[in-house]
Parts: structure tokens; sequence; C-alpha cells
């Protein structure tokens, strides 16, 4: 193998490898990115409640500083917010273990109607503000 020809497998064996090495580097972050997911479990009953479930999907964990139950009318850039419920404000922060799961329970005198009548075409989001994060709007329902 002439010297031009060694020099030439090397370049490109080089560059395969670190091709191959930011591919994989790229996986991992695009693996570890910022998740959350939402969902819910509704009751029509004011005794058993509503949950909301907020997932921590990353493999890092999270710290909630606040968060908002809202029903949004209208659509973007005209949607309008309306508070339904909030935690009080002297609460400390919720921390959500990687891949683990926290639950907001809302019943009795925190329960709010879901109901067809209730939304009246409006829609439930929860605003949740991550500390080291801007705040995340996330839909509930429907």
């Amino acid at each position: 193998m002439s010297s031009e020809a060694a020099s030439n497998f090397l370049a490109y064996w080089g560059a395969g490898l670190s091709t191959l090495l930011a591919a994989v580097k790229l996986f991992e972050a695009w693996k570890n990115r910022f998740r959350i997911d939402v969902s819910y479990n509704f009751a029509g009953d004011m005794n058993v409640g509503n949950k909301i479930y907020i997932r921590n999907l990353s493999s890092h964990p999270i710290i909630i500083e606040y968060w908002e139950i809202l029903y949004c009318s209208g659509r973007w850039p005209r949607r309008k917010f309306d508070a339904i419920a909030y935690p009080d404000h002297d609460i400390n922060d919720q921390r959500i273990e990687a891949h683990s799961t926290c639950t907001l329970h809302f019943s009795e005198e925190n329960y709010f109607p879901w109901g067809h009548k209730a939304l009246q075409g409006r829609r439930i989001f929860i605003r949740l503000h991550i500390a080291g994060k801007k705040s995340l709007l996330k839909k509930v329902y429907p």
C-alpha cells in the first residue's frame, strides 16, 4: 500500500469515526432532553375528586416552583385564561424525581367541574413554573 493510499485510508477512517462519535453524542442529548407529560383522571363526584398527573420523563429531577390550573377559551393569539385552581402561596417547591410522577388531587372545596356544561367550549390547561426553565403551558383536557 502506498503512502498516499494509507494517508487517504486514515483520513477516511478518522472522519468516519468522528462522525459516528458525534451521532452517539447527539443521540444521548436527544434521549436526555427535558420532557414532561400531563394526564388526568377526572371524576364526577366531589368526594372522589379530580387528579392531574405530572410525569417527569427526563433523566434529571425537576423542581416545580408553582402551578396553576386554567380554563382556556379562544385560539391563539386571542386566548383568554381563567384560573381554576392554584396552590397556597406558602407551599414549598415540589421535586419530581427522574422518571416519576407527581399527583395533584382536587376534591371537596378544591374540586372543579369539567363536564360539557362547565367547560362551555373551553379547554383545561396547566401552567408549570419549573426552576431554571421558562413557564410551561400544557393542555390537560380535552
